[in-house]
């Protein structure tokens, strides 16, 4: 334990991200486990997992790029394309980004909103706790009864590319105001209507006194991020999870046996997104609707 405090602590005081650091490193060790990477990669270093002091001096060697840190440096995704072997299979990333502690196996919304979020598997752009928390009340304020049993139900996928979307957007807001996640997401305190009214008392700006107007402004920066991705080659095979996920079913606990069944929440999620569900990008219509109108026809 006073070895996790110590990397965490080196991470903050060298500025890297202590969640890519630590998977880069959970995927170095696993791939020496299984003989795809050797001492001749590490430089003599032997990866053994549960080595306290050897994941505190890879932090180190990390932040100065030294010995076998030139490679961790450039995270779990580029470094796997260094080493080749079929390592790639364990770098548990999405568009390049680490995956947090949240697994889609179990918590099936959580894969979604990994799949789907612009700069990768990011848990800030519209991770739910209606599932892990029982929130039922605020599910069925916000969605509708009829919907409760599902969305407060981790391993079911019906109606989560809808509360994804409408997660994606209220995350935008709450991140354009610099509130706190733990206000927007866990627990659900704020939504759109709070947010409104906060807005408006702080600029006294009558335009933000209705919620549809910060819905379409939550809408439009959301479209904008697709269309960034879009315009750099990215389409719905990036909005992907490892095979871990897919493919290996838990192997224990309440999800045992479960897979993240990422496609049945895709298409819906696009739906509710206003895209095309070929390929992840939105809809002209959709640009329109959110005065994006000089982007459409662009990046098919």
């Amino acid at each position: 334990m006073e070895a996790i405090f110590e990397a965490n602590h080196l991470c903050d005081l060298y500025g890297m991200d202590s969640i890519s650091m630590g998977m880069t490193i959970a995927w170095a060790m696993e791939c020496y486990e299984k003989g795809l990477i050797t001492k001749d990669d590490t430089e003599g270093i032997p990866l053994k997992w549960g080595d306290g002091d050897l994941i505190v001096d890879l932090v180190k060697k990390t932040a100065f790029r030294e010995g076998f840190g030139r490679i961790l440096a450039e995270g779990s995704r580029r470094a796997s394309e260094i080493i080749g072997r079929g390592t790639e299979k364990y770098a548990m990333q999405v568009k390049g980004l680490e995956i947090s502690a949240q697994d889609g196996r179990a918590h099936q919304s959580s894969g979604l909103t990994h799949a789907t979020a612009a700069r990768g598997a990011d848990h800030l752009t519209s991770l739910s706790c209606l599932e892990e928390r029982g929130y039922e009340d605020v599910a069925a304020a916000r969605y509708g009864k009829d919907k409760v049993q599902y969305l407060v139900d981790p391993l079911s996928t019906k109606y989560k590319g809808i509360l994804i979307k409408d997660l994606e957007d209220l995350y935008a807001i709450g991140n354009s105001l610099i509130i706190c996640w733990y206000e927007v997401g866990w627990p659900p305190v704020f939504y759109f209507d709070d947010m409104a009214r906060l807005l408006y008392t702080l600029t006294g700006m009558e335009q933000y006194k209705d919620v549809q107007t910060l819905r379409l402004a939550a809408e439009r920066i959301c479209t904008l991020r697709r269309m960034f991705n879009g315009r750099e080659g990215l389409r719905r095979k990036d909005d992907t999870l490892p095979e871990r996920f897919t493919k290996e079913p838990m192997p224990t606990g309440p999800a045992k046996g479960n897979v993240c069944r990422l496609d049945e929440m895709l298409d819906e999620y696009y739906e509710a997104r206003g895209c095309d569900k070929e390929t992840g990008i939105p809809k002209d219509e959709t640009l329109r609707r959110l005065g994006l109108s000089d982007l459409a026809g662009k990046y098919r």
